[in-house]
């Protein structure tokens, strides 16, 4: 066996395996020996699985240049440019894929998805609708068309297409586990013991608690399953409730169990409208802290710029500390302080705020939620990037402002100043891809 077939052999075998720094490695080692557009497109590949999307899309373009009718290296450069947040070049590779193919169903699905990060969700919900006529049980079309309706706040169709989140190379998270049949579409749950399962990120799970009670109001019992760090702090909001972490055992009893997100579908909700407060901070833990933050609340804001950077799309929706200065300066020349709402706050964020004397970060000291919730609390406004501290922030009725990117979650809406989920939030978005500059610019000039 030659060397460049050892290392092809040993690349394709980790990249199965999921090693993909060694597969990584083998790639470059191949292409120092073989310049073959083949091995830059899997080595692209590696570099998508990796995350490092802009340099995935370095090795795309190569690969497509020594063989520009290769409809499949410029798909998955249409895949690299959607992750590195660079929507119209994607957009006009889709283009180009579908002049030499106006059937590729792979193609339009990307197109589609180009247009949604565009904020041009009617488009998209065109192209979507044409393929889900076409093929009915196309899950990743009916997914992205979900997405879709709920930004244009088309929420008679959009809750019943996003069931389609189960099914498909989208879909979001197995459905957890448990007694009980899971709940299907059209099924009432009035009278039945039903489990009630957290499904996706904490910001999601604090948004849609708002349904429980009135689920409970129907049914005969409602047990609640959550992500662990939410286990306590959601215990205290409903101690009639039975409440404990996923994965847990749970009561023999249950006949029905449902995904949280599925209950505005199962309880018949055409539109959520924005929502008043519904969680509550714990009295005994707001005083602990009063004493401990030495400033008036009045002069308090919070501030949290990152979220969790497991999630693919953080890079796009976290703000880089370092683009905080105006702001930070804009505050300390208001007389305002600012404490932070990050609890895993980096050694490169710490010794960087350091600079800023009216910045205070509790970091760690924020051991839970209701410590997070005690802050704030104590504080005039919350200012947050597009993480679980917004939706703790709204469901507490706090006043707030999210920093968004140009497209951001669907529960934000395109253009709506009060992000249309939360009475309390406020929302600033980017006027393009990226521009954090313009967004702390007019969070500086608004009198908080």
């Amino acid at each position: 066996m030659t060397a460049a077939a050892d290392l092809q052999q040993r690349a394709l075998a980790a990249l199965q395996a999921g090693r993909l720094e060694e597969a990584e490695r083998s790639y470059r080692e191949l292409l120092a020996l073989v310049p073959h557009p083949g091995v830059l497109h899997n080595l692209g590949l590696v570099l998508v699985r990796l995350r490092r999307d802009a340099e995935a899309v370095e090795y795309f373009e190569r690969s497509l240049a020594a063989r520009p009718a290769d409809s499949n290296v410029r798909l998955a450069l249409s895949n690299a440019l959607l992750h590195a947040d660079r929507a119209r070049e994607a957009l006009a590779c889709c283009d180009e894929l579908l002049a030499a193919d106006p059937y590729s169903r792979d193609a339009r699905q990307n197109r589609a998805i180009a247009l949604r990060a565009l904020n041009r969700h009617d488009e998209a919900a065109d192209v979507l609708e044409g393929l889900l006529a076409e093929e009915p049980a196309d899950a990743d079309a009916e997914f992205n068309l979900a997405l879709a309706e709920l930004m244009l706040e088309r929420y008679g169709s959009a809750w019943d297409h996003y069931e389609a989140r189960w099914r498909g190379s989208h879909a979001q998270l197995p459905l957890p586990m448990a007694n009980g049949a899971l709940w299907r579409k059209g099924e009432p749950l009035a009278k039945r013991v039903t489990l009630v399962q957290a499904e996706q990120g904490l910001g999601d799970t604090l948004q849609f608690l708002r349904w429980v009670p009135l689920l409970a109001a129907q049914a005969a019992r409602v047990d609640l399953q959550v992500q662990p760090e939410l286990v306590a702090f959601v215990r205290r909001q409903w101690a009639s409730y039975r409440i404990d972490a996923l994965g847990e055992e749970t009561a023999s009893d249950i006949e029905r169990r449902i995904g949280l997100l599925s209950l505005p579908l199962a309880l018949g909700v055409s539109d959520p409208g924005s929502a008043p407060a519904y969680l509550r901070a714990d009295p005994g833990r707001v005083d602990a802290w009063a004493r401990r933050l030495p400033l008036r609340s009045d002069r308090w804001v919070g501030l949290a710029w990152r979220g969790n950077p497991l999630k693919r799309h953080d890079p796009q929706r976290s703000i880089p500390f370092e683009a905080l200065r105006p702001w930070l300066e804009t505050a300390a020349a208001k007389s305002l302080a600012v404490v932070s709402l990050q609890r895993d706050v980096s050694d490169a964020e710490r010794a960087w705020l350091a600079q800023f004397p009216h910045v205070a970060v509790p970091g760690a000291e924020l051991r839970d939620f209701d410590d997070t919730a005690a802050v704030m609390m104590l504080t005039r406004e919350v200012v947050s990037a597009d993480t679980a501290v917004i939706h703790l922030a709204g469901a507490l009725g706090r006043p707030a402002i999210v920093l968004l990117r140009f497209c951001s979650d669907w529960r934000w809406g395109i253009d709506r100043p009060d992000g249309a989920t939360y009475g309390s939030v406020r929302a600033l978005r980017q006027p393009a891809p990226g521009d954090w500059t313009s967004v702390l610019q007019r969070l500086a000039a608004i009198a908080l």
